[in-house]
């Protein structure tokens, strides 16, 4: 029995629909990524402003699925890299995936230390200013997530230029936080204790929106093909 042979340009066609399905699939899965990792900054927050043990808990349970769907990118991203020697905007794609899904997963990294600082100050009640701070913190941190890769999944320079003017909100709250924690007077050994753990929360949520900022400036990359420069970040913004 003989079969037909695929003519060449036919097999081109179907390698280069997979080569695109393959890429289309990352794309989604680093979005997904994304979605987890808002999650798990909404759930740490809360858990911390409630002393919400079981919450903490379920927030550290959860990083392992975020490591797995990392993992998972990461080893797709290095097959396809391997197999389709893709060039020019395809190649600057896949080496963003693995950027972006890395710096996704360090900031669930830090919001599973959110979580586990709602144990260490329990049973303490978080002092009503730090409250509010936080809380901002948190939904700072979200937001600045979310329109990263929102700029990603549309491949769109000018939402990820928008992250340097929220990062200086984020560093705002920073130096709020801190002040606060170094006007407290005759502090207790509770009190001293709880101004450590929120100092470093305070920079969990920093590292968390810096990592927002460096997913930005790779979606500059990936569509422009140049790296950023501080002083000139607009430009991305009329690139594409």
């Amino acid at each position: 029995m003989t079969t037909t042979p695929i003519p060449e340009s036919d097999a081109l066609v179907e390698t280069r629909k997979t080569f695109h399905e393959q890429l289309d699939e990352l794309r989604v899965d680093v979005i997904r990524l994304a979605a987890l990792t808002t999650e798990a900054i909404g759930g740490g927050t809360q858990a911390l402003l409630d002393g919400d043990l079981s919450a903490a808990e379920r927030v550290i349970a959860a990083d392992d699925v975020i490591d797995e769907l990392t993992h998972s990118i990461e080893d797709r991203t290095f097959t396809t890299l391997a197999t389709q020697q893709p060039l020019a905007g395809d190649l600057r794609f896949l080496v963003t995936v693995m950027r972006v899904a890395h710096e996704l997963e360090r900031s669930a990294d830090l919001m599973v230390n959110v979580a586990k600082t709602t144990r260490r100050l329990y049973p303490h009640q978080i002092d009503p200013k730090l409250r509010g701070i936080i809380d901002q913190m948190g939904a700072q941190a979200s937001n600045q997530t979310r329109v990263a890769v929102d700029a990603f999944a549309d491949a769109d320079p000018s939402q990820a230029a928008a992250l340097a003017d929220m990062d200086d909100a984020m560093d705002e709250l920073t130096k709020s936080l801190f002040r606060h924690i170094l006007s407290v007077d005759n502090a207790d050994e509770g009190t001293v204790l709880q101004a450590v753990q929120m100092a470093l929360v305070g920079r969990h949520y920093e590292r968390t929106a810096d990592h927002a900022v460096t997913i930005a400036e790779r979606v500059g990359f990936m569509v422009t093909g140049e790296h950023p420069n501080p002083e000139n970040a607009e430009d991305y913004a009329s690139s594409s």
